[in-house]
C-alpha cells in the first residue's frame, strides 16, 4: 500500500452524510491535508456539484484548504470505474448507500485493488453476505473491511468494549450483562435520512422474519447458559413482555427499531473474539425517557400498540402485491426532508453503557472511590457480589445519527491509515478492528461504578387561598417576562 497515491478515498461526498464526512475532515484535518500529510481524494458523479458544494464550505467554516482536495469522475454503477479510483488510495470511505444495491462492487474493488474498507452501513444481510465471501481473501491480503463505523451500532459496540476491559482489568472476568441506554431527551432535534430509510425496507424485504440476535454470527454462535446468564435473561424478557418497563437508574425505558441490530452487533464483535466477553454474554439496548410521567407513558404505550398493529396490518395485505416498500420508497423521495447539517447541530445526545455481573468476593477489586466497597445498588447472590460498571457517553451540538457518525467513520478512515492492526481478521466489527484507538477517545466519558441520577420533574406547588390572590394580583401589572406594567412603570 505504500506505492498508492491517495491516503484517503471518499466516496458519496456529494451526498447527504458524505457532506457531513467531507467538512470533518476540512475543518478537523487543515493542516495535514493542506501540507499533504493526508492526500484526500473524492470520487464524485458530477465535479460541477462537488465545486459547489467545497465553495459554499470555504464561504460559510472558513475552510482554506479545499484547493488541495484531487476529485476524479466515478460512477458507482460501473466496476471498471470504482477500482481505478479504490486502486489509487489505502483507505476508502464509503457513504453510497442503501449497500444491499452499491456495496457489493465498492467492496470487490477494495479487496482487488488491495485497499482498506470502512462504511457506515446497518444492513445486517450485506455485512453477513461480505463477511462469508470476503472475510478469507482480505486475511490473505492483509486488509480491513470494516462495517458500521456510525452512531448505530459504533456506540454500542465501543461502548461494551470499554466496559468488558474495565471488568476484566477490575475483577479478572468478563462482564455477563450489558445494558445499553440512549436518552429520548434531545429526539425532536435528529433526524432520519432518506437513504437510511430505504436501507431499512431493503433489510426487512431481505430478512423477513428469519433475523435474530446471532444473525451475523451465521447461527454458529455458542451460547452457554448458567445459573447468573438465566437471571438476567429472564430479567431482559420480563422487561421486553411487561406493560410498564422501568428502570430506577434511567426510568421508563423502551424497545427501538434498531435495538435487535445493536444487540446483534455487540454479539458479532464477541463471536470475531472467540468469545472474550463469555459464552453467557446478554445485550440489551433501549431507549429511556427520565421525564416521563406514568400517565404519559401509558399513553405513549397505548399509541404505540395501535400504530404497530395497524402497520402489521397494512403490510400484510399489501405483501402479495410488492406494494408496501414501493410506496414507502415513493414516500421517501417525494415527501420526506431530512433536517439539514446546521439544524443537526443544535441537536445533543447522551448515553449509557452500563455492565452488570456477580463477581466473587474475596476479588480484591477497588471501586470508584478507591474503596474495597461494592457500587451502589449492588446485592449478593450465592456468595458472590453484583458489581456494576457505569460508562456516560455525551455530545453537544451534535445529531448521533448523522453529524457524529461523521465524526466516528472519518476517524476510523484515519486509524486505518497509521494503525497497524493485527491479520487475525478481514472483515470485523469496529471494536475488533479499532477498539483501542476509540476507546482512548471514549474514555472522556469516564468510567464509574456510581449509579447515574435521574433528573426530577420539578412539580409546581399549587397556590391557594391568599397566596393565589395575590398572584392573579401581581399579574395585572407586569408582562410575561416579569417586567412591570401600566401607567407607573419606568420605560
Amino acid at each position: 500500500m505504500d506505492g498508492k497515491k491517495y491516503d484517503i478515498l471518499l466516496l458519496g461526498s456529494t451526498g447527504y452524510t458524505g457532506q457531513m464526512i467531507l467538512e470533518y475532515l476540512l475543518k478537523n484535518y487543515q493542516e495535514r491535508i493542506s501540507s499533504g500529510d493526508v492526500k484526500l481524494l473524492c470520487a464524485v458523479r458530477s465535479t460541477e456539484k462537488f465545486s459547489d458544494i467545497l465553495l459554499r464550505m470555504k464561504e460559510k467554516e472558513g475552510v482554506t484548504c479545499s484547493e488541495k482536495i484531487e476529485t476524479k469522475q466515478c460512477d458507482v454503477g460501473n466496476y471498471d470505474s470504482i477500482l481505478s479510483c479504490c486502486s489509487m488510495c489505502r483507505v476508502v470511505i464509503s457513504a453510497v448507500g442503501p449497500y444491499a444495491t452499491y456495496g457489493y462492487n465498492i467492496v470487490k474493488a477494495c479487496v482487488e485493488g488491495n485497499s482498506h474498507y470502512v462504511d457506515l452501513c446497518g444492513e445486517h444481510t450485506f455485512m453477513l453476505s461480505i463477511y462469508k465471501e470476503f472475510n478469507e481473501i482480505a486475511k490473505k491480503k492483509k486488509i480491513k473491511i470494516i462495517h458500521s463505523a456510525s452512531f448505530i451500532s459504533a456506540i454500542s459496540d465501543l461502548g461494551t468494549f470499554i466496559i468488558q476491559e474495565e471488568f476484566l482489568k477490575r475483577y479478572k472476568q468478563p462482564c455477563s450483562y450489558i445494558r445499553i441506554r440512549l436518552s429520548a431527551e434531545g429526539s425532536e432535534l435528529r433526524t432520519v435520512g432518506k437513504t437510511t430509510i430505504k436501507s431499512i425496507l431493503q433489510f426487512r424485504k431481505d430478512v423477513q422474519d428469519g433475523y435474530n440476535e446471532h444473525y451475523l454470527c451465521e447461527g454458529k454462535y455458542d451460547k452457554v447458559m448458567n445459573d447468573e446468564v438465566s437471571s438476567y435473561l429472564l430479567e431482559k424478557e420480563k422487561k421486553e413482555k411487561s406493560f410498564f418497563d422501568y428502570e430506577e437508574e434511567f426510568g421508563y425505558c423502551f424497545r427501538t427499531v434498531y435495538s435487535k441490530a445493536e444487540e446483534a452487533y455487540v454479539l458479532w464483535s464477541n463471536y470475531l473474539l472467540n468469545y472474550r466477553y463469555g459464552k453467557n454474554l446478554i445485550v440489551s439496548y433501549q431507549q429511556y425517557d427520565a421525564h416521563l410521567t406514568t400517565p404519559m407513558y401509558v399513553l405513549r404505550k397505548m399509541l404505540s400498540t395501535v400504530k404497530n398493529v395497524f402497520s402489521s396490518v397494512v403490510a400484510f395485505a399489501l405483501r402479495p402485491f410488492g406494494l408496501a416498500n414501493y410506496l414507502a420508497g415513493k414516500y421517501v423521495d417525494w415527501l420526506h426532508t431530512p433536517k439539514t447539517a446546521n439544524e443537526l447541530r443544535r441537536a445533543f445526545w447522551t448515553c449509557a453503557v452500563v455492565g452488570q455481573s456477580y463477581v466473587g468476593v474475596s476479588s480484591s477489586s477497588e471501586d470508584a472511590n478507591g474503596g474495597n466497597n461494592p457500587a451502589e445498588g449492588s446485592h449478593s447472590k450465592g456468595g458472590n457480589q453484583e458489581r456494576k460498571i457505569f460508562l456516560h457517553l455525551s455530545g453537544k451540538n451534535e445529531d448521533p445519527g448523522y453529524v457524529l457518525s461523521a465524526k466516528i467513520i472519518s476517524e476510523s478512515g484515519l486509524s486505518l491509515l497509521e494503525s497497524t492492526l493485527p491479520h487475525t481478521f478481514g472483515v470485523l466489527s469496529v471494536s475488533v478492528g479499532l477498539g483501542k484507538v476509540h476507546g482512548s477517545l471514549a474514555r472522556a466519558g469516564k468510567v464509574k461504578n456510581q449509579t447515574p441520577k435521574v433528573p426530577k420533574v420539578s412539580k409546581r406547588k399549587k397556590l391557594t387561598g391568599r397566596a393565589k390572590k395575590r398572584q392573579l394580583y401581581n399579574r395585572r401589572f407586569s408582562d410575561g417576562t416579569g417586567r412591570k406594567k401600566g401607567p407607573n412603570s419606568k420605560l
